[in-house]
């Protein structure tokens, strides 16, 4: 089985990268940096917005994993322009260039929880509504669906997995992005986390080796071929999170005002509804995010979870 991986420096893509590598996959990695945090495997700086750089690429994979994008709020406000070129164009550029050379491998798309409207203490399914608050929101479900039209007008196959909140490491220091991310930052740094409003907002929490296992088990699947997937984990409020790391590392939570753009753009609820996945995989998740962050060490004092 050969995969190529855009994106292989990225948070989710190092992880990833290293599971298949552990797991004795055939590898080829792309993204925007000079080198690869990866340096034993193939290797290719590619910009993916440019369309004659994707050109040059033969792929000859088995599966190709789209983690390559910017990310972010409001900053996707600032910078429209970067963010339609790298996350839709990027995916365009990709997607026809696997037109013409006629792939018949799989496309794997990891997708966002902000493509859905939130709502309170209820699981999403794939089909619930659907809001776009931020350009990155708008970009995820455009890349979604311009997947699906390239599927049915030139019948590359896809499989899209929708990810709420990733957290842990498998490889390097990085012990996750976002939210759970700022919560160890704040920590490690002894400083209270804080929280806005009374954080009882909800959100599902995948621990990085559960995601791993479930991107590959689910991508192999002919279960999941030409399908949308949430994936799953568990469920806390951020002040629950938050309360669990804070008495790891005996910091407090000091909750604060909301200011007016944060709270235009809070999602709410965003609580994942993985049944539909878990019962074609038949998986069952081994994260637990309290024993998780009572293991934690500092990041030098801590080696690469095994998998």
């Amino acid at each position: 089985m050969k995969v190529q991986i855009f994106g292989s420096n990225g948070y989710i893509g190092k992880n990833f990268t290293h599971f298949l590598s552990s797991s004795g996959v055939n590898l080829e990695l792309f993204d925007i940096q000079e080198t690869s945090f990866h340096s034993n495997i193939k290797y290719t700086q590619t910009d993916i917005s440019d369309k004659g750089q994707i050109s040059k690429i033969n792929f000859d994979s088995d599966f190709i994993v789209i983690f390559s994008g910017l990310t972010g709020t409001s900053i996707g406000f600032q910078k429209y322009e970067e963010y339609l070129k790298v996350n839709e164009l990027g995916l365009l550029n990709i997607l026809d260039e696997l037109k013409n050379q006629n792939y018949s491998g799989r496309i794997i798309f990891p997708s966002t929880r902000l493509v859905y409207k939130g709502k309170k203490d209820t699981p999403l399914e794939e089909d619930s509504e659907k809001e776009f608050k931020t350009p990155y929101a708008m970009n995820k479900y455009a890349c979604e669906n311009y997947i699906k039209m390239y599927s049915n007008l030139y019948g590359l196959n896809f499989t899209i997995f929708r990810i709420c909140v990733p957290y842990g490491n498998l490889a390097g220091n990085d012990y996750s992005y976002g939210t759970v991310g700022f919560f160890l930052n704040k920590s490690l740094k002894k400083e209270n986390i804080t929280l806005f409003g009374d954080g009882s907002q909800k959100r599902t929490f995948t621990e990085i080796s559960d995601l791993c296992r479930v991107l590959l088990s689910g991508m192999q699947s002919e279960k999941t071929l030409n399908g949308i997937f949430n994936i799953g984990g568990e469920t806390f409020s951020l002040y629950e999170a938050a309360k669990i790391v804070g008495e790891k590392f005996n910091v407090g939570i000091d909750l604060i005002d909301w200011p007016e753009t944060d709270i235009k753009l809070e999602s709410g609820d965003t609580i994942f509804n993985s049944d539909k996945l878990d019962a074609k995989l038949n998986y069952e998740y081994k994260g637990n995010f309290k024993k998780w962050v009572s293991d934690l060490k500092k990041p030098a004092e801590n080696p690469p979870a095994k998998l």
